[in-house]
């Protein structure tokens, strides 16, 4: 696994934890609490395929990656 999925691997799985304490007693609404549960399945899914909608939709649009 690249450093690259390795990032997103565990980003997804702090998004996922905070996700969860926030399930815990908050007062943040439950749209953005299932918005940042989609985020961290997203992420973690990335971390496995390779492909995030975020990274096709910046390409289309033209940002360059990072030539490392």
């Amino acid at each position: 696994m690249s450093m690259d999925r390795m990032l997103r691997l565990t980003s997804g799985i702090m998004l996922l934890i905070v996700f969860f304490f926030g399930l815990a007693g908050s007062n943040v609404g439950l749209f953005w609490k299932f918005f940042l549960l989609f985020m961290a399945i997203n992420q973690i899914q990335s971390a496995f395929t390779g492909w995030c909608p975020v990274i096709s939709l910046y390409r289309k649009f033209g940002v360059k990656e990072c030539p490392c």
